[in-house]
Formats: structure tokens, sequence, C-alpha cells
């Protein structure tokens, strides 16, 4: 006589519930990654932010011969100037938008003529305050390195 075999259908209990440890236990390890995922997105959104600020202040550059002064600052590249012969070579708005850009935490970008004194290797500053909001700390996000010597 043969004996015959039922076939098993179906997932023992073991093997769900060990399915079940593996899910919790990925979905743990997201929960805790995320946080750092979301705030370096935001710094390097920050990053693009600057830099392509930066070359804006590089396109003002070429059409004006001039890079903006600190007091006039970004706005110099969304704003026709009052001047004639100014307003002549200006061909801006060089912002997208026509708006001084926001970084990720909602402050706008900083910018400064660099006359003397500070040398690093840039004619003009462009920066974020950073997640802190706060200027001139360690989180800001700059167009420049320390000083070059």
């Amino acid at each position: 006589m043969r004996r015959s075999r039922t076939r098993r259908s179906g997932f023992t209990l073991l093997e769900v519930l060990l399915v079940i440890a593996i899910l919790i236990t990925l979905a743990g390890i997201a929960v805790v990654a995320l946080p750092r995922i979301f705030a370096r997105s935001k710094i390097d959104n920050a990053k693009l932010l600057v830099g392509s600020t930066e070359k804006a202040v590089g396109f003002y550059f070429v059409h004006m011969q001039k890079y903006p002064d600190t007091e006039t600052g970004l706005q110099a590249l969304i704003t026709k100037p009052d001047d004639e012969a100014e307003a002549a070579k200006w061909a801006g708005p060089y912002l997208t938008d026509g708006k001084i850009p926001v970084d990720p935490w909602n402050n706008p970008l900083k910018y400064e003529l660099v006359e003397g004194g500070v040398e690093t290797g840039k004619p003009f500053h462009i920066w974020s305050m950073g997640p802190d909001g706060n200027d001139g700390t360690d989180d800001d996000v700059r167009n420049w390195t320390e000083e070059v010597k």
C-alpha cells in the first residue's frame, strides 16, 4: 500500500511571523534614517540653489561689467537699473521667476560684494544661513571656502 502525502498549501504561522518581524525591522530602520536623509537633501538643495545663484551673478557681470554692490544685493538680478546706460546693458531678470531665491528653510539667500580684506578667492559671497537660520554659524551653506592664503 502506498501512502499518499497531502500537499501542503499556504504558510505556517512561524513563517508568517518571521516575515512580519523582518518587515517591522526594515520599517524601523527606515523611520530612523528618514530624518537624516531629509536633512541631507535640504543641505544639498541649498548648495544647488547657492550655485545657480552664483551663476546668475556671473551672467549679470558679463552684461554689466560689474558685480552687484552689497547694498543692492541680489535685487540687482531681478530689477532693471534706473540709469538709462545701465538699463541698456541689463539683460535680466537673471533669476527664475524674478524672485530672490529662498533656501529650503524659508530664508532668503544672502549676498555680499567682497572688497579687499577677505581673501576667499571669490569676488562676492552668496550664502544660506542653513538649518539653524542664524548667520555666521558652521551650518551655513556658502559659495566660498575658508580663507585662501
